[in-house]
């Protein structure tokens, strides 16, 4: 116990009468450092007192003391005896009975006994009352949108969601947040044909993340995409538009197969009055298509939500060129800078005629007094 500043003579001291006294600042000392100590005994050895004082200073200031008992003592409790721990491991952190015995080097069943037998912390239990971080509805939320689902069978809500293989990085963001929900790193799926309702398609290899059984995930499952969409946040946004978006020129465009017409159209009015960004549905209705000024609000709200160094982002936006801002010629008129292109259409001009003029080295005020000219 030599890392621990003996307090006898400092803050721990006898009256005249020969009783024990403590000063100011024995009682966070003692609840730093008593269960340094292997036992009662040990402690109050070291202090030079007796255990009679200490009990009674635990009592009046509600202090609990777990003793360091060693795996000798029949007093010892291994961590896993201690159900708050248990819980933490299985039910919070979502680790199964082997990793929760490899942590603490001892054998499975002994696991199996304290968090199952003794402290009922049953896989029953755990998909009965496990909760969803605030992250990790926003991410259901924008998966569901996209490319996730919850498994339609009555007894079995589990949320699944699939991304191609040179979106592995993608997808493994998606584990690290769920992965107190998940049983397993995501399984790698080999490409394939599969018969979908409107034809029979080339799948891609990918991988697949699944989830355990778990009751709050039956908030999501069979609801509307016009239910998701009332709850997407900048976040969930993000994910919907990295799984189902793609670019088109310059522009970002929107896959919306699986949507009704009255979802299509709540999904556009959001996006307007939520987001400032605005679409419209491609003679292709399967198809949404968004401005350029929206497109580059899009990119903003991705990258300032999702990190940047992911296979998607690079692909989609970072390592895109025709993300790049579109450049606009700005002229001088009545002493403001104004875009060429919003002033001839102002002014009824023809653009290209006097896109030349000005390359020539004319003003715009020279092509004003001929166009008065020309009249």
């Amino acid at each position: 116990m030599d890392n621990i500043i003996n307090p006898v003579g400092t803050l721990l001291i006898k009256n005249k009468i020969n009783v024990w006294e403590y000063k100011e600042g024995f009682i966070d000392w003692l609840k730093n450092n008593a269960n340094k100590f292997s036992s009662e005994s040990e402690l109050t050895k070291y202090l030079g007192t007796y255990y009679g004082f200490i009990k009674k200073i635990c009592k009046q200031k509600n202090i609990k003391i777990d003793y360091n008992y060693g795996k000798t003592d029949p007093r010892f409790k291994s961590i896993y005896q201690n159900y708050d721990w248990c819980y933490q491991k299985y039910i919070v952190e979502g680790l199964n009975h082997d990793e929760m015995a490899k942590e603490v080097k001892c054998s499975k069943r002994v696991i199996e006994k304290w968090c199952q037998e003794k402290h009922q912390l049953t896989q029953k239990y755990r998909q009965e009352n496990k909760k969803l971080s605030q992250i990790q509805k926003d991410l259901i939320i924008g998966s569901m949108l996209g490319d996730g689902h919850i498994d339609k069978r009555e007894t079995q809500p589990i949320f699944i969601v699939s991304h191609a293989e040179d979106q592995k990085d993608y997808l493994y963001y998606k584990y690290n947040i769920l992965k107190d929900l998940c049983n397993k790193k995501p399984s790698y799926i080999e490409g394939e044909e599969r018969e979908f309702k409107n034809g029979i398609y080339e799948c891609q290899p990918g991988y697949r993340l699944c989830t355990r059984i778990y009751d709050c995930l039956l908030e999501y499952r069979g609801k509307s995409y016009t239910y998701l969409l009332s709850l997407m946040n900048e976040y969930s946004l993000s994910i919907w538009m990295l799984d189902d978006g793609f670019r088109a020129k310059s522009n970002w465009q929107l896959c919306v197969a699986e949507y009704t017409q009255d979802d299509i159209k709540c999904a556009l009015d959001i996006l307007k009055n939520r987001y400032n960004i605005i679409g419209w549905q491609n003679k292709d209705i399967r198809y949404l298509t968004f401005d350029a000024p929206s497109s580059r609000k899009i990119d903003e709200i991705i990258l300032n939500n999702i990190p940047n160094d992911l296979d998607v982002i690079k692909y989609k936006i970072t390592e895109n060129n025709i993300s790049q801002e579109q450049k606009f010629l700005y002229v001088q008129y009545k002493n403001k800078n104004v875009k060429l292109h919003e002033l001839c259409k102002e002014l009824n001009l023809d653009y290209k005629y006097v896109w030349q003029k000005l390359y020539r080295g004319g003003s715009i005020e020279e092509v004003m007094k001929q166009r008065v000219i020309n009249l």
